[in-house]
Parts: structure tokens; sequence; C-alpha cells
């Protein structure tokens, strides 16, 4: 078998160097045009193309041109417009701000300086603020020893401290054996007491 194999392998082994050193050769196409012919029977090719009776009008086409496929609303986009010099477009309204989504995780008030640390937003991880700081839109106007306020224009909102219920210790209640060992003498169920009369 292994004589099988090595055969196959020095076969192979030829084959390929035969083929890298003497590559097929690309066929040969004969030219009988003579110079200068070739340019005439390039345009007498293209001007038969033109000629093709099978495919309607250019007109015809015009359907896909005012319905396009892949817009939504089936219409062609308006034309481009280039604002005139030194106008500048009129500011976009401002957009209107959903609720902060934060978690209050502290409230440290040391001395007389209070501090929050909240968790969400724009940024990950916690930040740290203060009464004035400016937070993704909302300013942080009150700080309490449970709460924390933000308000952004007229709207306001309010982040409570959470309150965890205290994790009591679980009692360890001793378990019965789960494996029994089979050598072990059966127990007599109990009799029941005789009643006197």
């Amino acid at each position: 078998m292994k004589k099988l194999w090595l055969l196959v392998v020095v076969l192979l082994l030829a084959f390929l160097a035969w083929r890298w050193y003497f590559p097929p050769q690309a066929p040969a196409i004969a030219v009988n045009t003579a110079q200068g012919q070739e340019g005439d029977e390039i345009k007498a090719l293209l001007d038969s193309m033109d000629r093709v009776s099978d495919f309607p009008p250019r007109e015809s086409y015009q359907a896909i041109a005012d319905r396009p496929l892949f817009f939504s609303k089936r219409r062609p986009p308006p034309p481009y417009v280039p604002a005139p010099p030194g106008k500048k477009p009129p500011p976009k309204p401002p957009r209107k701000m959903g609720k902060p989504r934060f978690q209050l995780s502290a409230v440290i008030i040391v001395g007389d300086k209070k501090y929050a640390l909240i968790k969400g937003g724009r940024q990950k991880g916690s930040r740290r603020v203060r009464v004035g700081d400016e937070v993704d839109g909302w300013k942080v106007t009150r700080l309490d020893a449970d709460k924390l306020v933000l308000s952004n224009g007229g709207e306001t909102e309010e982040l409570l401290l959470r309150n965890y219920k205290p994790v009591l210790p679980v009692k360890n209640v001793p378990r019965k054996p789960t494996t029994k060992n089979k050598n072990a003498p059966k127990k007599a169920p109990p009799k029941a007491a005789a009643r006197k009369r």
C-alpha cells in the first residue's frame, strides 16, 4: 500500500514539474483582416446594434424615472438647490428630551458639600454630580439625602435613592442524609399502642 501511495506522489510531482517548465500556450487566433479594416468592422457592428428593432423607444422608459423603484414614496427626490451665499439655514427646533434614564446610586454628604453618584445616560459607569452640574442636557437643581432633582427647561424629574430591603440570613436547617447504608438493619415499624378497656 505504501508503494502505491509513493508512486502516486512521484507521478503527481512529475506532472507538476512538467507543467511548470512547459506551460500550456494560448491558441493563436488568425487575423485575416488587412490593416485599417479593423476599425470599419467595429463601426459596422456598433451600427447594427443601434438598428435593433426589438426594443421600445426611449420615451417608453420615462415611467421608470418618474416612479423610482427604490424610493419609499415612488417619487424622485427634489432637485438640489444650493443656498444663496451669506444666508444661513434656519436653526432646527430644539429636540425634545425624553425622561432621563439615570439611576441614583448614592448620596454623599461631607460637611456642607453634597454629591450624588448616578449611573446611566450617555456615559458608561458611575458619575459624581452636584447641584449646578449638567448631565446629558439635564441640570441638577436640588440634592437631598434621598433624592436628586433634575430640570430641563420647564420639565423636572426626581430620581429617588433606592431603599433596598435588608437580606436576612438563612437559618441552617439540618438535612436528612440522602444516602442509605444497605447493610444497616431495618427498623421495625412502631406497634400501635393497645387500648385499655
